[in-house]
């Protein structure tokens, strides 16, 4: 069976793309071939690597990323690609309604039988022209598609019509390999040596892109009060993206240079969470936030923003803070973790609460191959 996993956004570092390539890494592929799609660009070598291993390809069309503006150009690429190629499954990946709509129409018009749309993440604002979008392609996205998923109910309500999220919708875990993520000891010795962090040090990390939904810019207001009252503690932030620089000079104004850690993008996340002591978590909106459940599977403590959906919440590891709350507080509250926890083994907690990336697979190799659930 010939699968596309196509996306509305460039490939590169996102959610949507570790969510793909953690399924790819797991799947029986023994009957099935799986290729990627993006009608933009590819520039994630490690992903390609992987995926080319796995005797797939990376198709990128080269259009020009434009966020915010119309999407109706990634039809014909798509189109020629389909044709081309023949794939029995379409499954289409992006935070755009609109991509998710002309993608399925693409893939109806070449003959694809099974059509997947995908929402990894609901928006922050139901502002005029979400709701013109979501109206204008409410009759491709009740035609085009076989199969609607989502990663959080939210995240489904956000994209799909609620007579689709009540009939057809299905959340798809984003599982984890649960076992890379199992604290130990050594490894978090080993990459605070790295760090140059001492080990009476206090770490409070943070995983994710550089972008507006993610809060950096309050994430900096938070260390900045955590320096105030407690000077041994540092900031690691992993990740890149089109904020980096503007964080960046905030740092450097608020005079944080020293307290500060930009790490770049590492395919070893889950050794960097060892190294931490909390998570913060302060994001505007987020369809689950699977760092998330990757950081409580590393037995941190996680302080996330009440924008992220319950369903991340895995176990009293993980605690609320609402964003109307001041830095302080925030920081307060953080701080409380710093004279030290035992790191709790929360393999099962994790697999039980369905987040086993081995049955996530599964149950993808199920739905492509047209097997039984």
């Amino acid at each position: 069976v010939r699968v596309l996993e196509a996306f509305g956004e460039p490939f590169s570092n996102g959610g949507q793309e570790a969510f793909v390539m953690n399924v790819l890494k797991k799947i029986d592929m023994s009957d099935l071939h799986i290729d990627f799609y993006t009608p933009y660009y590819c520039d994630n070598n490690y992903y390609k690597a992987i995926i080319e291993e796995k005797g797939g390809k990376v198709y990128a069309a080269g259009l020009n990323f434009a966020p915010g503006s119309s999407r109706l150009n990634i039809i014909k690429p798509l189109r020629q690609l389909l044709k081309k190629e023949k794939y029995d499954v379409i499954h289409i990946h992006s935070g755009s309604i609109s991509c998710l709509a002309y993608s399925a129409l693409a893939a109806l018009s070449c003959g694809v039988k099974k059509i997947i749309v995908h929402s990894h993440a609901p928006a922050l604002k139901k502002t005029l022209k979400y709701r013109l979008v979501k109206l204008a392609t409410s009759p491709i996205m009740a035609i085009c598609p076989t199969h609607y998923f989502a990663c959080s109910k939210e995240a489904g309500e956000w994209k799909f019509s609620k007579r689709i999220c009540k009939k057809k919708l299905e959340i798809v875990k984003n599982g984890i390999d649960i076992n890379k993520f199992m604290f130990n000891a050594e490894t978090r010795s080993n990459i605070r040596k790295s760090l140059k962090i001492k080990d009476d040090c206090f770490l409070i990390g943070h995983v994710g892109r550089f972008s507006k939904e993610k809060n950096h810019d309050f994430l900096i207001d938070i260390m900045s009060e955590v320096i105030k009252k407690n000077s041994n503690s540092k900031l690691l932030l992993i990740g890149t993206g089109d904020e980096v620089e503007n964080i960046k000079s905030k740092v450097n104004t608020l005079g944080l240079n020293d307290y500060v850690i930009f790490y770049g993008t590492t395919p070893d996340v889950n050794n960097y969470l060892q190294a931490m002591d909390c998570f913060v978590f302060p994001s505007l909106f987020e369809g689950l936030g699977i760092v998330a459940v990757e950081a409580q599977a590393s037995g941190l403590k996680t302080i996330c923003s009440n924008a992220i959906p319950l369903d991340a919440k895995i176990d009293d590891l993980f605690e609320y803070m609402s964003l109307s709350e001041s830095a302080e507080k925030w920081a307060d509250r953080i701080l409380t973790f710093s004279n030290g926890y035992i790191r709790a083994d929360m393999s099962e907690k994790i697999k039980n609460s369905g987040f086993d990336i081995y049955d996530t697979s599964e149950f993808l190799s199920n739905v492509y191959l047209n097997r039984k659930q």
